[in-house]
């Protein structure tokens, strides 16, 4: 379970970095929308990791607890990480920092890098938490439509 979680959590982590980082170069990091796309980095690699753990683990199948915990850990993996990341990173670029403080109702009082990285973090788990649900469910919708006999 471990080595499946942290395959799928790293390369979460580094679509998560890399999204970031591009967006930034095309200077469109100040799109709020974009971030749509982490969420099919997320799900997607929620899902990879759910089905693989399945393939490998026959115990898994039909359970969803495991799904779910395997969806869980692989997304703790990258999300954490990337809050570190993003923390660091509002710590070194103070203008952008103060943009989003701006922007949201929240008021800049509250918000600095760390308050962002809760944020950031919660976002993530409730994305994983849910996201991973679903992908089990799919996984067992998958499985679970075989071709009906026909009678003789």
């Amino acid at each position: 379970m471990k080595s499946i979680a942290i395959k799928y959590g790293l390369i979460m982590l580094a679509g998560f970095i890399g999204l970031f980082l591009l967006m930034h170069e095309v200077a469109q990091i100040r799109n709020y929308n974009l971030r749509i796309l982490n969420g099919f980095i997320h799900i997607g690699l929620i899902y990879a990791a759910i089905n693989e753990y399945r393939k490998k683990v026959v115990e898994a199948d039909g359970t969803f607890l495991s799904g779910v915990a395997m969806g869980m850990y692989t997304s703790i993996i990258a999300v954490i990480p990337f809050a570190a990341f993003i923390n660091i990173y509002l710590i070194a670029d103070e203008a952008f920092m103060q943009y989003i403080a701006s922007s949201i109702p929240i008021g800049e009082t509250y918000f600095n890098p760390f308050t962002t990285s809760i944020f950031i973090v919660v976002e993530g788990l409730a994305v994983s938490l849910i996201g991973s649900y679903i992908m089990d469910r799919a996984l067992d919708l998958g499985r679970s439509e075989s071709p009906v006999p026909e009678n003789q």
